[in-house]
């Protein structure tokens, strides 16, 4: 079973979300996956900055969940490529 990273940006002011993301990861188990879920949110946290999080109070949700995708390695170093 390959495991998938999804990730929801959310803003308690505007009470809604940004579509959901992939992280382009796939991860062998559940623990991995997860594991990356709290490091990326962490990540965009601070690309958004504590201003704009404090403003906007944002905050991030992320499921893993089962993928017919081939796997490919995981690299810590590899940035999100996620526009915000």
């Amino acid at each position: 079973m390959k495991i998938v990273l999804t990730l929801f940006i959310c803003s308690a002011v505007a009470g809604e979300c940004q579509p959901p993301f992939q992280n382009r990861n796939l991860f062998e188990d559940w623990s991995s996956c997860m594991h990356q879920g709290y490091k990326d949110s962490l990540e965009l946290m601070g690309v958004m900055g504590d201003a704009y999080v404090n403003k906007n109070e944002i905050f991030i949700k992320f499921y893993c969940g089962e993928s017919k995708q081939k796997p490919t390695k995981h690299n810590d170093t590899q940035s999100l490529g996620v526009p915000l």
